[in-house]
């Protein structure tokens, strides 16, 4: 949800809190990563076959014109067709393709933003873009052949997706206010550290030691949103390099740039080095709204967030869980956070009477090992099974057995959970003192079924995995037991 279609994390939360379940945080945290590293490896083995095979057309094809600035359609020919990165002549309906065109108003991905999305059409011919890269002066469309068949050399109409565009410019342009405001509200010294500017969010990573408050986010958001409704126009200039620096022009660090750079100014509010496509002015944003400010790295923050066409998407998707929310708990939406705050109260109301009740049961069972136990020497020993009982009830209930018998020794074992295991022994000191630790004992009949643990001489827990074996362990507890107390 969050990686193809940026469902926000926080909403996915709230759905799930809705249907009684939580979010595994961490669980999300580790298969994202492994999703950035999947896709990272795919695009590097497609991109270097790509890359490769431009390498050899080179001398042979026109490097791509980039019309993207000013035009959202164009007539192009087809200089050259790859097909999972190989050189082809002509490619045939319903093939992945990879199309590098003499011309084009498709951006291809560059500077945090993705590229276009699309139509190459023809006599008979209709290919759906679904990503544009630039490779070295090349742009490489990425798409299928939903008709007809490509040859290179057609004469082609390349016609990008003015929606997905218009999306994208107000979020390049609202990642640049959003810097702006960062400078202004928390520190001038702030820096860029990363962006990705989509179609439905946008994502702005930046250098800051610490995380930033509530009032500092709500203060951002604000900034940037004054900034939109001020309607300031964008004043585009491509300058020698060292101008726009003077200039103050902001510039990402560790980013190439040539002897001449294409500046993106809105006066007075932010002056920056890109070659993105942005709004011509400001008040084409609409609205600004941060999802989340979080940290990503040591040093690095990070600030997600939704401005233009795409806050209607974000802000139906919040109606429609608050409307199900309210007839849910029967209130008004306003009244929500008093009825949640109510229900929980309940919940660890209930929660507590739960453990209590909890308790009592394994009391009550436990109190019918009493004429279990069985003498050896001078002490009594009482192991057995309690079916589910919880481990620290399962506690509760050994130590009061110990109680009971006096000078002895109890190990109690529980399956509370299915696949997991619990065991408790509780020693007297006149055990202990025949050399008998409960730490260690438990510890070493807890491997039995595939676990361990310890604990203090005269009270010690362990776990295990493998329930079929607790039987076993209990047994072998309760012969080390006889052999250890045994008279001599």
């Amino acid at each position: 949800l969050y990686d193809t279609y940026g469902f926000p994390l926080e909403l996915t939360q709230e759905v799930a809190e809705e249907n009684n379940l939580t979010v595994d945080e961490v669980g999300f945290d580790a298969e994202m990563q492994k999703q950035v590293e999947r896709a990272k490896a795919a695009h590097e083995t497609i991109d270097l076959t790509v890359q490769g095979s431009l390498d050899k057309l080179a001398e042979h094809i026109q490097v791509t014109e980039f019309l993207g600035y000013t035009e959202s359609a164009a007539t192009a020919k087809v200089e050259a067709i790859l097909v999972e990165g190989v050189s082809q002549e002509e490619a045939e309906v319903g093939t992945e393709v990879q199309i590098v065109l003499d011309k084009t108003p498709f951006y291809g991905e560059s500077g945090g933003q993705i590229g276009d999305r699309g139509y190459i059409s023809g006599d008979g011919i209709v290919v759906r873009v679904e990503d544009v890269k630039k490779e070295s002066d090349f742009f490489v469309h990425f798409g299928r052949i939903e008709r007809g068949t490509l040859r290179v050399g057609d004469h082609i109409t390349a016609q990008i997706d003015p929606a997905c565009r218009r999306r994208a410019q107000a979020n390049h342009t609202a990642t640049h206010l959003l810097q702006a405001a960062l400078k202004k509200i928390v520190d001038d010294s702030i820096s860029q550290a990363g962006s990705l500017v989509s179609f439905d969010r946008l994502r702005f990573d930046f250098n800051c030691p610490r995380a930033l408050t509530a009032e500092e986010v709500q203060q951002i958001e604000e900034q940037v949103n004054t900034w939109i409704a001020e309607a300031h126009a964008a004043k585009v200039e491509v300058l020698p390099l060292a101008e726009a620096k003077a200039r103050g022009a902001v510039a990402m660090f560790g980013e190439k740039y040539g002897e001449e750079v294409r500046v993106i100014d809105f006066p007075n509010v932010s002056m920056e080095l890109c070659g993105g496509t942005h709004v011509s002015n400001t008040a084409e944003i609409g609205v600004f709204k941060i999802i989340s400010e979080a940290g990503v790295a040591s040093g690095v923050r990070r600030i997600e967030a939704v401005s233009g066409p795409a806050i209607l998407d974000y802000l139906n998707l919040r109606d429609k869980v608050v409307k199900d929310l309210s007839d849910r708990f029967k209130v008004k939406p306003e009244e929500l956070p008093d009825r949640i705050t109510s229900l929980q109260s309940e919940l660890r109301n209930s929660q507590k009477e739960l453990e209590t009740l909890k308790v009592q049961l394994a009391i009550a069972k436990s109190d019918s090992l009493l004429q279990t136990a069985q003498t050896v020497g001078d002490s009594k020993i009482i192991v057995a099974q309690l079916e589910d009982v919880d481990p620290e009830s399962l506690k509760t209930a050994a130590e009061r057995l110990l109680q009971k018998i006096g000078n002895g020794a109890v190990v109690l074992g529980s399956v509370p959970e299915e696949g997991k295991v619990s065991i408790v022994a509780a020693f007297s000191p006149e055990v202990n003192k025949k050399g008998l630790q409960a730490g260690k004992f438990v510890g070493a009949i807890a491997k039995i079924c595939g676990g361990g643990g310890g604990g203090r001489p005269n009270l010690a827990q362990a776990g295990g995995r493998d329930a079929s074996k607790l039987p076993e362990a209990l047994e072998q507890a309760q012969s080390e037991l006889k052999s250890a107390l045994k008279p001599f």
